[in-house]
Parts: C-alpha cells; sequence; structure tokens
C-alpha cells in the first residue's frame, strides 16, 4: 500500500518536502539578518545632519554612523545629493518584532 502510494505521489511529496525546507530555511535566513531602515535624502541633508537626527536611535558616535553609511551605501564621497536613497544602521520599525505603542483609554 505505502509502496503504491509513493511510486504514484513520490514527485508530488519530494516537491511538498523540499518546499516545506527552503520555507524554513528563508525564515532562519531572514529572521538573523538585522534590517536596517533606508531613507530618501531631502534638500540640505547631510551626512552630519542624518547622523545627528538619528542619534537616539544608533549606538555608535557620529563619526562611526557616517563611515558605516558611506560604506554599506558604497558612496566614494561623503557627498550626498536630495533624492539619493540611503542604508542607515538602524532597525527597519517596519520589520520590528516589538512594538512601542501604547493605548490609553479615554478618561472622562
Amino acid at each position: 500500500m505505502l509502496t503504491h502510494i509513493w511510486n504514484r505521489f513520490s514527485y508530488i511529496i519530494i516537491l511538498f518536502v523540499l518546499a516545506i525546507v527552503s520555507s524554513v530555511y528563508f525564515l532562519i535566513v531572514m529572521g538573523s539578518q538585522p534590517s536596517y531602515q533606508s531613507i530618501t535624502v531631502q534638500h540640505g541633508d547631510t551626512l552630519w545632519t542624518i547622523a545627528n537626527q538619528y542619534n537616539e536611535e544608533y549606538s555608535m558616535t557620529v563619526e562611526e554612523f557616517i563611515s558605516w553609511v558611506g560604506e554599506e551605501n558604497n558612496l566614494t564621497s561623503f557627498s550626498i545629493k536630495p533624492g539619493e536613497s540611503l542604508i542607515l544602521p538602524i532597525q527597519n520599525p517596519k520589520l520590528s518584532t516589538h512594538s512601542d505603542n501604547q493605548f490609553v483609554m479615554n478618561q472622562e
């Protein structure tokens, strides 16, 4: 009976098992990599002003932040232009596993 099932549905069973293994692997890999925030440079922004704007959200010095942003974004100079997209060493709030939201009840 099992041999008959295996002979008839072996391709489907193997495909199903591979799909499950691939899904688990993908979830493990995606869960272990940090998710960084991406921003679009606005007129007047510099790496220094961006570092100061996000200074409470990272645990680096301003110089380390600027260096990290330069290396991670493959910047050839520390000059940035409006419209450019930059990856920052800050956890992406959209993919965060915890919530900082507080629910407040109306008290009348």
